[in-house]
C-alpha cells in the first residue's frame, strides 16, 4: 500500500505529464481507500495483538496534564495543516496526581481527541477536562460535533460500528479505534464511558478514568 500511495502522489506531482481534473479526482479516490485501508490494517493489527495477550504494559508514574498537552498542541498542527478552525483547550490544575500507566500505551488514548476533532465541523470547540475522583482521575474529552444518535450509543464501542452521520461516512475510519481505547482502558483497570443528547450540534463527552499512582 505505500508503494501503490507513492506511485499516486507521483502521478499527482506530475510526474508522467499534466492531469486532467477527472484524472485527480479518481488519484484522490485512490488516495482515500489507501488511507481507509492503512488504518484497518493498523487497527486489526492492535486488537489481535491485545487478544493474543502480546500487549504487555508496563506500569509506571504518568503525568496526564503534559500527555494530555501534547496531544492537544498535535490536534492544533493538524487543524492548522488541514485549514479546519478549531479550537481546542485544557481544563486542568497544572498539578494533577499522577496515574498508574504505561507511558507508552496512555497516548492512544488520543483516538478520543482525534474522534472529537473529526466530527466537529469547522469552527467548533473541543475541551479537555483532568480532574480526581476519589481513587482515580477522570478525562473527559467534550465537543460540540454532530453527537451520536440515542439508537447509537449502546453500539459506540462495539467493533466495526458507524454512525450513519454524514461526516462520520466520510471521515476515514473502520470502527475500531473506540474498541481498542476501551480495551486499553480496561487493561490500566480503569474505566470508559460516554454522554450524549444525541441531538445534533450538541455534541458528545468521552470519558476515562485511570487509578492514582500511590
Amino acid at each position: 500500500m505505500t508503494a501503490i500511495k507513492g506511485y499516486v502522489d507521483i502521478l499527482t506531482m506530475g510526474a508522467a505529464g499534466a492531469l486532467n481534473e477527472n484524472q485527480l479526482h479518481f488519484l484522490d479516490i485512490v488516495r482515500n481507500n489507501i488511507d481507509r485501508l492503512n488504518i484497518l490494517v493498523g487497527d486489526l493489527l492492535d486488537i489481535s495483538r491485545i487478544e493474543a495477550g502480546r500487549v504487555t504494559l508496563n506500569p509506571q508514574s504518568v503525568d496526564l496534564h503534559s500527555i494530555a498537552e501534547d496531544i492537544i498542541a498535535d490536534v492544533l498542527r493538524r487543524s492548522q495543516t488541514e485549514d479546519k478552525p478549531m479550537a481546542l483547550s485544557l481544563d486542568s490544575p497544572k498539578k494533577v496526581p499522577a496515574v498508574i500507566s504505561d507511558g507508552d500505551r496512555v497516548p492512544n488514548a488520543g483516538n478520543l481527541v482525534d474522534n472529537a476533532y473529526n466530527y466537529t465541523p469547522n469552527n467548533g470547540t473541543i475541551l479537555v477536562r483532568l480532574h480526581q475522583q476519589g481513587n482515580e482521575m477522570q478525562v473527559d474529552v467534550q465537543d460540540n460535533g454532530v453527537g451520536i444518535a440515542v439508537e447509537d450509543q449502546s453500539r459506540i464501542f462495539e467493533r466495526f460500528f458507524r454512525g450513519e452521520h454524514p461526516l462520520v461516512l466520510a471521515t476515514p475510519g473502520t470502527g475500531l479505534g473506540l474498541p481498542i481505547v476501551r480495551q486499553l482502558v480496561e487493561m490500566h483497570n480503569g474505566r470508559i464511558w460516554m454522554t450524549s443528547t444525541g441531538v445534533p450540534g450538541e455534541g458528545s463527552t468521552f470519558s476515562f478514568t485511570l487509578p492514582i499512582y500511590k
